[in-house]
């Protein structure tokens, strides 16, 4: 090497500048706990509306909080389980009475 590259050393930021800044849009999954109408938007948009009044009744018995008593952080992620969860016994319903009708021929 004919010229020799200084080093670099790493800056330390404070405390204070590490903290993440607090999200201002609201709506996007982070506001706990939701609004009504925003899970209401959300399960229309799924096409799921149905679900939504019973998806918000649950939480909110449950205050939001997983059985451990640990806060949730976004619903999203737990509509969209919800929602996947309802798809698949809708599934498994289906297949049930197709094959009771098979069995009974």
């Amino acid at each position: 090497m004919l010229f020799q590259t200084p080093k670099r050393k790493a800056k330390r930021v404070s405390a204070e500048r590490r903290k993440p800044e607090l999200i201002l849009q609201k709506g996007f999954g982070t506001e706990m706990p939701p609004q009504k109408i925003l899970v209401e938007i959300y399960f229309d948009q799924k096409d799921h509306s149905s679900e939504a009044a019973a998806f918000y009744a649950h939480y909110e018995k449950a205050n939001w909080s997983s059985p451990k008593g640990t806060p949730y952080r976004n619903w999203k992620l737990l509509a969209g389980e919800w929602i996947f969860n309802y798809e698949q016994e809708q599934k498994l319903c289906k297949r049930q009475r197709e094959n009771a009708l098979l069995s009974s021929y």
